[in-house]
């Protein structure tokens, strides 16, 4: 079997190698296409995946086809490779917010379509990835696709309808937890501490507290209750941040996102 990618960007990277190191595909059955020849070119000879000449290639050889490119560029890439999709009858998967799997099919004739929706994390393999499929694909089209996406993480079957929320909850929040990490490393600077080791210590707090939220199962009002001593240090910093209303701030947050994809899912 093969797969092929169109685009090759920052998501379409960790996949690609995934898949390959973890032996779901071997590197010869990989195949990809992307507008920039120079990092094409670099990425598959750091892989040893494939590299093809254009969109239609990939349309015309591949088993399944990965649609990795922004969506605003969506409408002209299906009109572009619309005929050679029909042709070949690839299983097609699409990783771009806000374009839905109706959008996708009204440039297709019975196609078989899965959208999958990652984050970054599956640089490193911790990615929580939902993803979906249409009446047409069937259950092995549906076991692939949830293969690929166990190779960089955990792989939920999720309702489309319900794609948005899931999508700015796992694709968002890394950007919003990033920016956490550098203002607690930064506060710590500010007084003092080695940048370095106040980043680097940062980063572990947080890591650290993910594992212990998520192996102890535990809700996380009473593990910020565990950790407050009163009268002590840790309730005097969480106090502010109740006071700040930090809770309305990431929900703010959370909503705009929101909002950007409904925005992009009706373009």
């Amino acid at each position: 079997m093969t797969i092929g990618f169109i685009g090759c960007g920052n998501m379409a990277q960790p996949i690609i190698r995934s898949i390959i190191d973890k032996n779901l595909f071997i590197s010869n059955d990989v195949y990809i296409f992307d507008t920039d020849a120079d990092k094409l070119a670099d990425f598959c000879k750091q892989t040893g995946a494939v590299a093809l000449s254009s969109e239609h290639e990939i349309a015309n050889t591949c088993d399944c086809v990965f649609l990795c490119i922004k969506p605003q560029g969506f409408d002209a890439l299906l009109k572009k490779i619309s005929a050679d999709l029909n042709h070949n009858k690839p299983l097609i998967v699409s990783i771009a917010a806000g374009k839905t799997i109706s959008f996708i099919e009204k440039y297709l004739d019975n196609a078989r379509v899965g959208r999958v929706f990652p984050n970054l994390n599956a640089a490193v393999c911790q990615a929580c990835s939902a993803f979906c499929v249409n009446d047409a694909c069937s259950e092995s089209d549906k076991m692939l696709i949830e293969r690929i996406c166990s190779c960089f993480g955990t792989a939920l079957f999720y309702p489309e309808e319900m794609f948005s929320q899931f999508g700015v909850l796992g694709g968002c929040s890394p950007a919003y937890t990033f920016m956490y990490i550098a203002s607690l490393a930064k506060a710590a600077q500010m007084n003092g501490m080695n940048p370095q080791t106040a980043l680097q210590t940062a980063i572990q707090a947080v890591l650290g507290s993910a594992l212990y939220m998520q192996q102890s199962g535990i809700d996380p009002e009473i593990l910020i209750d565990r950790v407050c001593s009163k009268g002590g240090t840790t309730i005097e910093g969480v106090n502010i941040l109740r006071d700040n209303h930090l809770d309305t701030l990431v929900s703010d947050a959370y909503n705009a996102s929101l909002r950007r994809d409904k925005e992009l899912s009706e373009n």
